[in-house]
C-alpha cells in the first residue's frame, strides 16, 4: 500500500521508453482499395478460428493511420494519421464509410492519441504544438475553435485518458529527476495531479476503479509487461509477464473482465523488438491467455468496442491501417491455442 504523497512512488525503474514505431516492410497482402467494396468482409482471413468478419476502416495509402479511439456504439473511429501531412493530425469517420472528417490542423505540430470524452462533447489528444508533448482538449461542436492545455504542471504529458465519468484524466508524465516516464491522474475540478509511479498507456477500468497500464523491467531483459493499479488502496498487479516478449498497449474488454494487447516478439511470425506480432487477451486475473490474430503482419493498438468488435493497428494489406475482427466465443478456446509449443502455457494460467 502506499503512502499518499506527492509521488507516490511504486519502484524506480531505468529502462528506456520504447515506443513502437516504423519497421521493416513486409510482403503486401490482399488490398481493399482495388475496386471492391472498401468495407468487404473477409471471414477467417488468416484461419485461426478465434475470429470471423475481418474489416478494414481506414484506407491510407500515403502515410500512416495509428492510435484508434470507437466510440461505444461502435459507429464511429477517432484516430492519428499522417495521410495528407507529415505531421500528424487527428481525424474522425463512421466505421462503415471512408469518408474522413480532419478535427486538427497544425501544420508544425505532431497530434496523436485522441479520446473522446465520455458525454461525447470534447475529444483530448497529445500535441507538441508548444514544442514539448502536452495534453489538449478540443470540443466536438466547434473543432478548432475552442482549443485549452488541460494538463499545465511543466512537463513533458502523453497518452492521455478519460475516466468513465469524465472526472479525472489519466496520462503518463515524464518525470526528470527520475528519467522516466510514470503514471498520473488529474482531477478535473480541483486540478489537483496524483503520481503514482512508473509506466505508460494508462487506461481507466469500466468502473473508474482501476488503471491498467504498461511498464518495462528494471533488470534485464526489459520487456514490456501488464499491470493494474487500484485507484483506492493504491496496490499495483502484475497481469502478465514473460521473459522472451513484451505485453504492450493494453486495454479493457467492455465489462472489464478481460484485457486485450498487443505482444512483441511472441509469435512465430516475429519481426524484431519494435513491432507488435498478434492481438492476446487475458482474463483481468491474469489467467487463460488467448490469440486473436494469426498472421505474417504486425497488428497492435487493440481497442475493444461494446458492439464485440476489436479494432487494432494493421500492415496486414500492405499500409498501416485500422481494421477489426469479431471475436468468437474466446472462453471456449484453449489458452494460447496456436503456440502451446513455444510457451508454457500451464505457468500462465497460474498467474
Amino acid at each position: 500500500m502506499l503512502t499518499k504523497i506527492v509521488i507516490k512512488t511504486l519502484c524506480v525503474i531505468a529502462a528506456p521508453f520504447v515506443v513502437m514505431g516504423c519497421v521493416q516492410p513486409l510482403d503486401p497482402g490482399p488490398k481493399a482499395s482495388d475496386g471492391s467494396n472498401p468495407m468487404q468482409d473477409f471471414t477467417d482471413m488468416y484461419g485461426n478460428g478465434t475470429y470471423t468478419h475481418s474489416k478494414r476502416h481506414t484506407f491510407s495509402e500515403v502515410g500512416k493511420d495509428f492510435d484508434p479511439f470507437v466510440t461505444r456504439d461502435g459507429k464511429k473511429i477517432i484516430y492519428a494519421s499522417t495521410r495528407i501531412s507529415a505531421k500528424s493530425d487527428i481525424f474522425m469517420k463512421n466505421a462503415s464509410s471512408k469518408i474522413v472528417e480532419q478535427i486538427t490542423s497544425t501544420p508544425y505540430a505532431d497530434e496523436k492519441q485522441p479520446q473522446l470524452s465520455p458525454n461525447g462533447k470534447s475529444i483530448i489528444y497529445a500535441s507538441d504544438k508548444s514544442g514539448k508533448w502536452g495534453i489538449y482538449e478540443i470540443s466536438t461542436l466547434t473543432r478548432g475553435k475552442s482549443e485549452t492545455e488541460v494538463v499545465s504542471n511543466g512537463r513533458v504529458n502523453e497518452q492521455p485518458a478519460y475516466s468513465p465519468d469524465g472526472s479525472m484524466i489519466a496520462y503518463a508524465t515524464w518525470i526528470p529527476g527520475e528519467a522516466n516516464w510514470y503514471i498520473a491522474t488529474m482531477d478535473r475540478k480541483t486540478q489537483s495531479e496524483s503520481i503514482y509511479g512508473p509506466g505508460v498507456f494508462p487506461k481507466f477500468s469500466p468502473d473508474g476503479s482501476k488503471l491498467l497500464f504498461q511498464r518495462p523491467r528494471s533488470r534485464a531483459p526489459q520487456w514490456y509487461s501488464i499491470w493494474i493499479l487500484d485507484l483506492k488502496t493504491e496496490f499495483v498487479s502484475e497481469i502478465i509477464s514473460n521473459n522472451n516478449w513484451a505485453a504492450v498497449t493494453p486495454n479493457w474488454s467492455p465489462d472489464g473482465k478481460k484485457i486485450i494487447f498487443a505482444a512483441i516478439n511472441k509469435s512465430v511470425h516475429k519481426i524484431g523488438e519494435n513491432a507488435g506480432d498478434e492481438i492476446y487477451t487475458i482474463n483481468a486475473d491474469g489467467t487463460h491467455l488467448v490469440r486473436l490474430t494469426e498472421d505474417r503482419y504486425e497488428d497492435w493498438n487493440p481497442v475493444w468496442s461494446k458492439t464485440g468488435r476489436i479494432f487494432f493497428v494493421s500492415k496486414r494489406n500492405g499500409f498501416q491501417n485500422i481494421w477489426s475482427i469479431k471475436p468468437k466465443a474466446m472462453d471456449s478456446f484453449h489458452p494460447d491455442t496456436i503456440e502451446t509449443q513455444v510457451d508454457d502455457v500451464s505457468r500462465l494460467e497460474g498467474l
